[in-house]
């Protein structure tokens, strides 16, 4: 039985109490924190999909994400555990020389607006290959999957766990974390697997899921297996904009 579904039942009963008993909690009405996270890490998931599924408008997207993101990232502050740490290269066993172009020239942010979703222009994003010729998801040298690690300290604030060959999703299984001490979100795309899901706190070099070959155009066999990383930093107003996060790899360590 997972944690999630332990939350929900533990507060359905605690609300259900509260409403027989008219008493409140420690003098106010608020939720506690963990289930108030969990809720709030769930419809941040559901806006992602409203957005990249073009059913909700630019505006009213950014408003949500205002409104949804600040309570996030107060309640990871308020986790002792969690700590500013260092980074960890996303490709367990492989480092820079798999990083696709030269010196990160792939990274190509023209015309990319977070709000267009599934149809947005522009490859704003570091895409790591892995050795594997027969495209089976499994490294040709080591005979075994290749694990994603977490590149950084953060919350799981969106995932999709579920592709197929016949759906147009871009990103495939996809992961998406939110950082708060460098108030950016880190998006993990074309996973063969997944290991998280909303409202996980993750550390750096967590394994977060496996290199695979989910989504529309990673799916195809001219696609070598690739982890697609982007990073999408957040201005004052929680606007994302891209950011070329190539330094910050050279910057990693391996694990």
């Amino acid at each position: 039985m997972n944690r999630s579904f332990l939350i929900c039942i533990f507060c359905i009963f605690s609300l259900q109490c509260f409403e027989q008993t008219g008493m409140e909690f420690a003098g106010t009405t608020k939720l506690i924190p963990e289930y108030e996270i969990f809720l709030k890490c769930s419809e941040f998931n559901h806006l992602n999909a409203k957005i990249r599924d073009g059913l909700i408008s630019n505006k009213e997207a950014l408003r949500q994400i205002q409104i949804i993101l600040p309570q996030i990232k107060k309640y990871f502050f308020q986790q002792d555990s969690i700590h500013k740490s260092k980074l960890i290269f996303p490709v367990q066993g492989y480092y820079l020389n798999a990083i696709g172009g030269r010196n990160g020239n792939g990274y190509n942010s023209s015309g990319y607006n977070f709000f267009d979703g599934n149809k947005h222009l522009g490859h704003p994003a570091q895409d790591i290959f892995i050795i594997d010729k027969n495209q089976d998801c499994i490294d040709d040298l080591t005979k075994k999957k290749v694990n994603v690690l977490s590149m950084s300290e953060g919350i799981v604030v969106a995932t999709e766990p579920i592709w197929d060959t016949k759906s147009k999703l871009r990103g495939g299984k996809y992961i998406l974390i939110y950082n708060p001490n460098s108030n950016s979100l880190l998006y993990y795309a074309h996973n063969d697997t997944i290991f998280v899901q909303p409202c996980d706190i993750v550390h750096s070099g967590d394994i977060i899921g496996i290199v695979g070959r989910t989504g529309l155009n990673a799916f195809k066999k001219r696609s070598p297996t690739h982890l697609h990383l982007m990073q999408l930093k957040l201005d004052d107003n929680f606007y994302p904009k891209p950011e070329d996060c190539y330094k910050d790899l050279t910057k990693s360590k391996t694990k």
